[in-house]
């Protein structure tokens, strides 16, 4: 029977607890992240306070709280029905990016305790030239990075849809402890899951190498504060030629293989590790499941990824990198990489400890290259959100050094957004912003 006090994590959401897990015990806030809104205007905040508590009372596990036993018991969310999200408003005395970006910075640092905190938080930052961003800040045990999108659209309905007999009565919510990864992950049959799981394993079988990343080879802690911020943008017109550009490359206008290209050769040419032609760059791509339109799961996670990996060798040519992550990706989804992960996260949940010691090892010997993502365009919809047009929306993630630097980019307003988080005790501020610079640099250039 489903549980109407509680949410249980699925898979995905159990590998976001342990990697959060391992951050928090290596001295780092946590597996945080952002979504920031600018509107071009003032909120109604009395109206979204209301429209915040109606968000509440379906989706209660925004106040709950992190009930983890250990062992193989499965960890959930503890609805507290009783208490309704607070907004945060502040007002602020500077109107520029850079400013939100330094207070949005701290929000990062800021250590965030599931079993005693809200795993999401939202601030109303009212700015002094009469506009507003809301900025969501939340786990990623909680959410993926596309589920924010659709938080806002929710949020949206309720602020508008004004009746209290429009909420849904509380009876009527959807199965609390359903596993949306487990109903997808089951509707392959047992032999393709356990040939995906295989190509996975394969895939790792190699001579240990440590990928190339911007954190200098003589700093051998963890570093998880000061935080750094940086976004800069494609406007219409560059993210039209940009657009035409991969079509011509790849047959389609997916711009992943080209942000991945331009990101490993931004790392190449800024990072303090000495290179050879065969020096290693390597990351994950998270993949979205939820096909096109649909909206739930809001919040939980409901993703899985594949990997994306080069030779110095390969990036010397930006549109030949280009081609060859696109190959690359083709292959990993032709290969059931994607599926085969999501059926390695369903075996590994049950084991926390294990994946915990793993994770934490990987991160130390064999980090990413840097932690990235592409969000895909911002869900429809959302270019006016509480009565005000929508100026900027994007996501930020956690950083960590090492790696030292996470890249992030969506498509918004019909431009496209470029979003570095860092870590400035390990990467000066100076080179994570050249390093952005560089990736809008090979975007650009015809």
């Amino acid at each position: 029977m489903p549980q109407v006090d509680r949410q249980t994590l699925n898979a995905a959401d159990r590998l976001m607890l342990v990697a959060h897990n391992g951050l928090r015990g290596v001295g780092h806030a946590g597996f945080i992240c952002q979504t920031h809104a600018w509107l071009t205007g003032r909120v109604d905040a009395p109206r979204l306070r209301a429209a915040l508590a109606r968000l509440h009372r379906r989706y209660p596990v925004i106040t709950s709280r992190l009930e983890d036993a250990g062992g193989r018991s499965v960890p959930c969310w503890r609805f507290r029905r009783d208490a309704p999200p607070t907004l945060h408003e502040s007002t602020r005395a500077e109107s520029g990016e850079a400013a939100i970006w330094a207070y949005a910075a701290r929000l990062f640092e800021q250590p965030l305790d599931l079993e005693r905190m809200d795993p999401i938080s939202f601030h109303l930052l009212h700015l002094p030239d009469d506009r507003d961003v809301l900025v969501l800040v939340f786990s990623h045990v909680l959410m993926d990075g596309k589920a924010p999108e659709f938080a806002l659209k929710e949020l949206d309905r309720f602020f508008h849809e004004e009746s209290p007999d429009d909420d849904p009565p509380s009876d009527s919510e959807p199965a609390s402890d359903g596993d949306e990864m487990a109903a997808h992950l089951y509707r392959f049959d047992a032999r393709r899951r356990r040939r995906a799981a295989w190509n996975v394993i394969r895939s790792h079988i190699r001579v240990p190498q440590r990928p190339v990343i911007m954190t200098p080879p003589e700093m051998k802690n963890w570093l998880g504060s000061p935080y750094g911020i940086c976004v800069r943008r494609l406007d219409e017109a560059q993210t039209d030629v940009l657009m035409q550009r991969i079509r011509r490359l790849c047959g389609f206008a997916n711009p992943t293989p080209a942000l991945v290209a331009a990101a490993f050769r931004a790392v190449a040419a800024r990072s303090p590790v000495k290179q050879t032609a065969r020096s290693l760059f390597q990351t994950d791509l998270p993949l979205n499941l939820r096909p096109p339109g649909r909206t739930e799961p809001i919040f939980r996670n409901f993703m899985s990824f594949v990997q994306m990996s080069a030779r110095k060798s390969h990036l010397a040519d930006r549109d030949d990198a280009t081609r060859m992550f696109n190959a690359q990706l083709r292959d990993q989804i032709r290969r059931g990489i994607d599926l085969g992960n999501l059926q390695m996260m369903h075996v590994m949940a049950p084991r926390a400890n294990m994946l915990r010691k793993h994770i934490i090892a990987r991160m130390k010997n064999q980090p990413f290259t840097l932690g990235f993502g592409f969000l895909g365009p911002v869900a429809p919809g959302l270019n006016r959100i509480f009565d005000q047009d929508v100026r900027w929306l994007y996501s930020l993630n956690s950083a960590i050094s090492p790696p030292g630097v996470t890249l992030q980019a969506n498509q918004s307003g019909n431009g496209l957004n470029i979003m570095l988080t860092w870590i400035e005790s390990a990467v000066p501020r100076a080179t994570a912003v050249e390093l952005v610079d560089r990736v809008i640099d090979d975007l650009t250039r015809p």
